[in-house]
């Protein structure tokens, strides 16, 4: 029983030790209040991205009832969109010879190469020609005997056809079906695609100190940048005050390794670049995040760069929620968190177009560290007393088999 006592008093030890060791990291910072009731975008800052370690599945918004307010990750934030931009129709009739005349109008005279056709669901193909003009009596020819496809959708009422032609300015454009093989086609619409390319700005982490030194036995400027805590950076921008330049450039970070009952450390180099005055002279880097690094750069016999400025850059990284007026918000990261999982998620892509309501997170600050409460197990539930008779069967058999061992050899002497 003395032994029992001891092993439980030990196993105490053991959860309790793991118990004081375990603690979650807590963060916490209050939204700004929302104006507009619907989707909203929150910038994760660096400063939050650096508590959560990018690991985002920590991240949750509370409202004032305490409650999960469900949110989407959008990692992506530059896109490419198209819009649909209409041309005016002046008319669109039957005329001599079996044959519908289209006019559109390019009121603002723009450069065309193209044009999108919004045409009823029709399974017809038709000869055309187009023709401009810029008083819509004279006209002109640009293109003739092209031949215009139509495939039936089973899907859509009506489909998307373009058709390219030569460069034109004409402020009139008119399209001449010929309607005598086949029924006229239904025109709805003209008109183009214009594309708007949405990038958002990258954000500049100012937390990391920068120190120059110059290693003329080497050759080399080396510039160390030491922060408090790590951050994801995405590209790295000089400013270089100095004509006619070309340097070779690396990035190096320390790491360490064990050897046999040593630790080393040593230094890796995990990106090479080119400084030189023919470019910009803004680098791009693939899962950068230390708390320290080294830019080194190789002088060989040129006087030193005269660096004004070196910015480190993070794309950014927003969470999409439906947020609603006059309710209070808190975004919390807790270690302990695992990935959530809301329906949101399914109704919101890359593909989603550009939500312009933003709210910032204010006063983000670490909260005090909670511990992790194991909750003791009675000794007949833990691991030491499956072990204890795991062992204690183990010799209660050897000992049975050794007795019948030395009985048979008693028998087989008799």
């Amino acid at each position: 029983m003395t032994k029992l006592k001891k092993m439980k008093k030990y196993s105490f030890l053991i959860v309790f030790f793991i118990g004081l060791t375990c603690f979650s990291q807590n963060y916490k910072g209050s939204l700004n209040s929302v104006e507009k009731e619907g989707l909203h975008k929150i910038m994760l800052t660096p400063e939050i991205r650096s508590a959560s370690k990018d690991n985002f599945n920590f991240i949750r918004i509370k409202d004032s009832a305490n409650k999960e307010v469900p949110y989407v990750l959008k990692y992506h934030s530059d896109q490419l969109f198209s819009t649909f931009v209409p041309i005016k129709i002046l008319s669109n009739k039957r005329i001599k010879d079996s044959i519908t005349a289209v006019i559109i109008e390019n009121k603002a005279t723009e450069k065309l190469t193209s044009l999108i056709l919004k045409i009823a669901n029709a399974d017809i193909s038709k000869r055309y020609h187009l023709l401009g003009s810029n008083d819509a009596k004279n006209w002109f020819g640009i293109t003739a005997n092209n031949i215009l496809s139509l495939n039936n959708s089973a899907q859509k009422s009506s489909v998307e056809k373009r058709i390219n032609f030569p460069t034109t300015t004409y402020q009139f454009l008119k399209i001449e079906f010929n309607d005598k093989n086949s029924l006229p086609i239904n025109i709805l619409d003209a008109g183009k695609y214009i594309n708007n390319y949405f990038s958002e700005d990258p954000i500049t982490i100012k937390d990391y100190k920068q120190e120059i030194t110059e290693l003329k036995d080497s050759k080399i400027t080396q510039i160390k940048f030491i922060a408090n805590n790590s951050h994801q950076i995405n590209s790295i921008s000089f400013d270089v005050n100095t004509a006619f330049f070309l340097r070779n450039s690396k990035l190096i970070i320390n790491k360490e390794r064990k050897i046999k009952k040593r630790v080393e450390t040593y230094q890796q180099v995990v990106a090479n670049f080119q400084l030189s005055s023919k470019i910009e002279n803004t680098f791009f880097l693939n899962n950068l995040n230390e708390k320290e690094f080294i830019i080194e750069i190789e002088n060989k016999d040129n006087p030193s760069l005269k660096i004004t400025n070196i910015t480190l850059l993070q794309k950014p990284v927003y969470i999409i929620s439906n947020l609603k007026k006059k309710q209070q918000y808190q975004l919390i990261i807790d270690t302990t968190f695992s990935k959530p999982s809301y329906d949101l998620g399914n109704f919101i892509s890359e593909k989603t177009s550009i939500i312009e309501e933003e709210v910032s997170v204010n006063n983000f600050i670490k909260t005090k560290a909670i511990p992790v409460i194991i909750k003791e197990k009675p000794f007949w539930e833990t691991a030491v007393f499956m072990w204890v008779c795991i062992i204690f069967v183990g010799v209660l058999i050897t000992y049975f088999a050794l007795d019948l061992l030395k009985d048979v050899k008693h028998q087989e002497k008799k």
